[in-house]
């Protein structure tokens, strides 16, 4: 399966460019995440289709959108 990825922020650097990521049907968040060799502490949330999820497990589907945002901080 085909997902489309975006990258927010510094991960845009940590990681291959925005774009489709080929997959295995039944691919995780964290599958995503490993395949781009990003993850741990440098990802705070995920979107999955303009949805908004903490839950690394979560199965992507073919043709779903990823976006993917590291931590924020400041006052």
């Amino acid at each position: 399966m085909r997902i489309h990825v975006q990258l927010v922020g510094i991960l845009k650097a940590k990681a291959p460019a925005d774009g489709p990521l080929a997959m295995d049907d039944g691919a995780t968040i964290d599958d995503a995440l490993e395949a781009l060799g990003i993850g741990g502490a440098s990802v705070h949330v995920c979107s999955v289709n303009g949805a908004f999820t903490h839950d690394r497990r979560t199965v992507l589907r073919d043709g779903d959108a990823l976006t993917v945002l590291p931590p924020v901080a400041g006052g």
